[in-house]
């Protein structure tokens, strides 16, 4: 028998203990033990779920879990930001393995946290917390040990590509999608961190620092969301022959790399073009293997909830990775050599402030109620301190990179 601690019975920890439950018996016959759910750390012990749980499953105080010696597992899915990192490190400590889908605290703490299980001889494991049910993360892990990774570049946010997917098929405006999307459960009621880039970033930091197995903080990377995106915009951008994706990238050569979240614009026959809705797409390049692409249901209960398993089997199989994800190779940020054509369009812009962006214009594409240009090839900072200089509102702008 093998004994879990469950940290959280929200839409995650639910899919969970579903998927355990129907493979109750194909899990068994692969591991050759049971796996069991001893505890379930809750905040809530009298509110009404749609499953049945034993009473004495229940707890409301993590250090119930964290002291029952026969628990060696703790799979952490919890919404409590504040503290899930103290639930994380406080487990590793006490000597158990600790499987988690939380992105912001990986990302926050992963040198801090991996350093910890390597010293533990314990697994630390969060393929959960990048692309939902994508196998990643593992993959990744192997493929550089064999590989140079040069380039990692991703649809990362399932909530941003479901809003752009309606916004450029049916010529909607982005509250009406961001509306839709709350009432669909693809958007929090607080939607920043996914509409505004954070959750990409976060991705991104944790595929970057395993890829080029050298530390990329979260600080390293230049950030732009979707909010302010319009129709108009979208209808510029078709008339490109082309749609937007907010894509995260990271790009390595000679030691020193580029890393950028923001709205890209690519032609309608490119392979990110096909990624619509929620799904989530990954593509890695290696000197040996070349590009791989792995695309899939990029949240959802039952997809995250499987990918925290494949991390669980992994524990008990002791087929983790032990590779230290975090290398000790030193990169240099390299942000103020990025260089492209871009999409900016302005509302409400003066006379004198046309004619400063006549410097960077290739091709104006509207004067009227707002001023569009394609760029000439430009580096980013550039682009970025002019429109900072013309004292622009977020949301009387919109920047997207043009990929050819």
């Amino acid at each position: 028998m093998i004994n879990i601690g469950l940290l959280g019975l929200g839409t995650v920890g639910l899919g969970i203990v579903e998927i355990l439950d129907k493979r109750k018996d194909e899990l068994k016959a692969i591991l050759g033990s049971e796996l069991r759910i001893k505890k379930i750390l809750v905040k809530n012990n009298s509110k009404k779920r749609s499953i049945d749980i034993e009473r004495e499953m229940i707890a409301t105080d993590f250090e119930d879990i964290l002291e029952d010696e026969d628990i060696s597992i703790i799979i952490e899915v919890t919404s409590d930001l504040e503290n899930s990192y103290e639930y994380i490190k406080k487990a590793l400590n006490a000597g158990k393995h600790v499987v988690t889908a939380n992105k912001a605290i990986v990302s926050k703490y992963f040198e801090e946290l991996s350093s910890l299980a390597r010293e533990k001889n314990l697994a630390f494991l969060y393929e959960a917390s990048v692309g939902g049910g994508i196998p990643i993360l593992k993959p990744l892990r192997e493929q550089t040990a064999i590989n140079e990774i040069t380039k990692v570049q991703g649809i990362l946010n399932g909530t941003c590509n479901y809003i752009l997917t309606r916004m450029f098929e049916e010529g909607m405006e982005y509250e009406d999608t961001l509306k839709m999307a709350k009432e669909l459960g693809y958007a929090e009621v607080d939607p920043t961190a996914d509409v505004e880039g954070y959750d990409t970033l976060r991705k991104l930091r944790i595929l970057g620092t395993i890829a080029l197995r050298g530390k990329i903080s979260e600080e390293d990377m230049i950030l732009d969301g979707i909010s302010s995106i319009t129709a108009f915009d979208m209808e510029q951008i078709k008339n490109m022959n082309s749609t937007v994706k907010l894509i995260g990238e990271v790009n390595m050569e000679d030691d020193k790399f580029t890393a950028v979240v923001q709205p890209t614009i690519i032609n309608k026959d490119s392979y990110f073009s096909k990624v619509n809705m929620a799904y989530n797409s990954i593509v890695l390049i290696g000197d040996n293997v070349g590009e791989l692409r792995f695309y899939g249901a990029g949240a959802g209960a039952l997809p995250t909830a499987d990918a925290v398993l494949r991390d669980v089997i992994d524990v008990v199989n002791n087929s983790y990775g032990k590779i230290n994800p975090l290398g000790k190779r030193e990169v240099q940020n390299n942000n103020s050599m990025i260089k492209d054509k871009y999409y900016l369009r302005i509302s409400e812009i003066e006379e004198g402030d046309i004619e400063k962006l006549q410097k960077i214009t290739d091709k104006i594409l509207t004067t009227a109620e707002n001023f569009t240009v394609i760029t000439k090839k430009v580096f980013l900072k550039d682009i970025l301190d002019l429109i900072k200089s013309l004292g622009l509102r977020k949301d009387k702008y919109f920047l997207g990179r043009i990929l050819n």
